[in-house]
């Protein structure tokens, strides 16, 4: 098992000022998590890739879902998480420790599931799956590959040059990744986590999607989240054990 890469240094403070400079999105991003942890009561919950526990706050302080434990492999986020009052642990999902049949709930946040390696993902969510009691539920949140915005991502992931082009990076102007700061390196698209989710042994899905609009525009409105994953710039999937 791998220890995982702080990807991170030097942004310590990223999470905090883009929601500050786009809180359309952060806010239709909160609901959306919001909407995927209370398809039942949310029980014990271990977040994972919990950043500077921007959502993780908001979740408690407007809407009172306390998370149990966080999980963040950055230093510079857990530091500015536990700033918070969060309890925080400087790991990954690949390097923790996990107690049988102890959560209800495990959420990766921020697509953090994206920054495992491939050959690693699907024994890190058997240890999930392990560490869920009976009817607990797993929810992957993540821009999806297949989004307007997951293929403009990606393309600046393999088409560095495209930085440098004025039309491009206007693209991304109404979007949290504005200043292109990094993102996951592993990505695919909505399908593939189900289909790997469910060799895993999760069941009874449901899916919730927002940000519907093209990137330009999508900090414009705050939107609430709908069911399904076809349309939106970030999806939720939940499944339970």
């Amino acid at each position: 098992m791998g220890i995982a890469k702080d990807y991170f240094v030097g942004n310590e403070d990223l999470l905090d000022v883009v929601r500050r400079d786009r809180s359309n999105i952060y806010e239709s991003r909160l609901l959306l998590l919001h909407r995927a942890l209370t398809t039942k009561a949310p029980g014990t919950i271990l977040s994972i890739g919990a950043g500077a526990g921007t959502y993780e706050l908001d979740l408690q302080e407007r809407y009172g879902i306390h998370v149990e434990l966080s999980l963040e492999p950055s230093a510079g986020f857990v530091q500015s998480a536990r700033s918070k009052g969060l309890n925080v642990l400087q790991a990954g999902a690949q390097d923790y420790d996990y107690p049988e049949g102890f959560y209800d709930t495990i959420v990766y946040n921020g697509s953090s599931f994206g920054f495992i390696e491939d050959d690693e993902l699907e024994a890190t969510l058997r240890r999930n799956w392990e560490s869920l009691r009976p009817g607990g539920r797993i929810i992957l949140q993540d821009v999806p590959l297949e989004s307007a915005l997951g293929i403009l991502l990606k393309a600046f992931q393999d088409f560095p040059e495209l930085a440098e082009n004025k039309d491009y990076r206007e693209l991304l102007d109404g979007t949290v990744f504005y200043d292109l700061p990094p993102y996951k390196p592993f990505w695919h698209t909505t399908r593939y986590y189900i289909e790997l989710l469910e060799k895993v042994g999760f069941s009874n899905f449901s899916y919730f999607q927002t940000v519907l609009a093209n990137p330009p525009y999508e900090d414009e409105t705050v939107e609430e989240p709908i069911e399904g994953y076809d349309k939106g710039s970030y999806v939720a999937i939940v499944a339970e054990k």
